[in-house]
C-alpha cells in the first residue's frame, strides 16, 4: 500500500512519537510518505525508507494557500490511505478532500477537543475514553487501536542515593508537573525528583521550584533521548496529568519503569490498577505509600507487566491499523 502519513504539528512531543514510530514501522512493508508542515522539529527521526515531502504554505488552520498546497499534494502523491492524526491534520485533509478524494482515516490522541472527527467516516481512537467522545454518525467506523512501541534493550545498574523519581513530558500546564512538585515538597523522606521535557511552563516551574526552596530535590532535565533508560534507573515513574489520551510515558513505563503512579486521566486507568492511581491532591500520599511498601509495590508492577506489555508492543498496533486500512479498501 502507498501510505501519507501526516500530522500537522511542529514541536515534538507524545503523539508525534507516535506518528513517527507509526510511519517507520509501516515503511518496513508499505511505500510510506511523511507529510509535514514546515519547521517540524522531528523531520530527521523518520526512518531512511520514509519519504518525507514538507509543505512551505504558513501552517495556520485556515490557510487557504495550505489547503491548495495539500490538494496538489495528494494529486502527485495518488496515496492508497491518508491517515491522519489530531485534529488539525484530520481537519485539513477534510477541506483538501473536497477537490481531491482519498480514503481517509482520522486518529483521535484524546478525548479533548475535536468536532471534526464526529464528520468522518473513518476514526480510531488511542483510548476507550477518546472513542466515547466521537459523536459516531450512521455509517461511520470507529475503532480503538492504543499507541505501542518497540521496546529497546536497556543496562541493569546499581541503585544508589535518595528514592528517585522521574516524570516525563512537555513543560505544559496540562501535564501537572506544577502540582507534583506541590505535592513532593510534603514527603517526608529524602528523595530526587527529576522532570524531563522542554516548553512554555518552563519558567513558572523554575519558580514554583525556587518558592519551595526545592533546587536540590527537584530538576528540570530538559530534553532527553535516553527516557528508557532513566525510568529504569528511577525508583518511581509518575504521571501528574490533568488530561491525557493514551500516554506514551505509561507504554514505556510498562516496558522500562520499576513502578509507575498516575492520576485517573484517559487510558491510564484502562490499563492500572487502582492502587496505582491517585488525585492530583493525593500524589504525595500515594508516593509515601510507594515508598513505605516499595517491595510490595515492585512485585504488583512486575506482575502487571507480564500481563499487559505485549498488548503495546509496535507490531501488533501496526497490525491492527494494517486491518483497518485492508477494511477501508475493500
Amino acid at each position: 500500500m502507498r501510505i501519507v502519513q501526516f500530522m500537522a504539528s511542529q514541536r515534538w512531543g507524545g503523539a508525534e512519537k507516535v506518528f513517527v514510530e507509526l510511519a517507520n514501522e509501516l515503511a518496513r512493508n508499505h511505500e510510506v510518505i511523511a507529510l509535514l508542515l514546515r519547521q517540524t522539529e522531528y523531520r530527521e527521526r523518520f526512518a531512511d525508507p520514509v519519504k518525507v515531502v514538507e509543505l512551505r504554505a504558513h501552517p495556520t488552520s485556515h490557510n487557504p494557500l495550505l489547503v491548495r498546497e495539500l490538494v496538489c499534494a495528494l494529486r502527485q502523491l495518488r496515496p492508497d490511505i491518508v491517515h491522519t492524526h489530531a485534529a488539525k491534520a484530520a481537519l485539513l485533509i477534510r477541506r483538501a478532500s473536497l477537490f481531491c478524494p482519498v480514503r481517509h482515516l482520522a486518529t483521535k490522541h484524546n478525548a479533548r477537543k475535536g468536532r471534526i472527527f464526529n464528520r468522518l467516516p473513518w476514526v480510531t481512537t488511542v483510548s476507550e475514553e477518546a472513542c466515547r467522545s466521537v459523536l459516531v454518525r450512521p455509517g461511520a467506523t470507529v475503532r480503538v487501536i492504543n499507541n505501542g512501541l518497540q521496546p529497546v534493550p536497556v543496562p541493569a545498574l546499581p541503585r544508589s542515593g535518595p528514592f528517585s523519581m522521574i516524570s516525563v513530558g512537555r513543560l505544559d500546564a496540562i501535564k501537572g508537573f506544577a502540582e507534583l512538585i506541590e505535592q513532593v515538597a510534603r514527603l517526608p523522606f529524602a528523595y530526587r525528583l527529576s522532570i524531563i521535557g522542554t516548553g512554555p511552563e518552563e519558567e513558572r516551574l523554575r519558580g514554583v521550584i525556587h518558592r519551595l526552596a526545592m533546587q536540590d530535590r527537584v530538576f528540570l532535565e530538559g530534553f532527553k533521548d535516553d527516557v528508557p533508560v532513566r525510568m529504569h534507573q528511577a525508583d518511581l515513574v509518575v504521571i501528574s496529568s490533568h488530561s491525557e489520551g493514551f500516554p506514551k510515558v505509561m507504554v514505556e513505563a510498562l516496558f522500562y519503569a520499576k513502578v509507575l503512579i498516575s492520576t485517573p486521566v484517559g487510558g491510564v486507568v484502562e490499563v492500572l490498577p487502582p492502587e496505582l492511581l491517585a488525585e492530583q491532591h493525593r500524589l504525595a500520599e500515594k508516593i509515601e505509600q510507594v515508598h513505605r511498601d516499595y517491595p510490595d509495590c515492585l512485585a504488583r508492577f512486575a506482575a502487571l507487566r507480564r500481563e499487559r506489555a505485549q498488548d503495546f508492543l509496535l507490531a501488533a498496533i501496526v497490525g491492527k491499523y494494517e486491518a483497518v486500512y485492508r477494511e477501508m479498501l475493500g
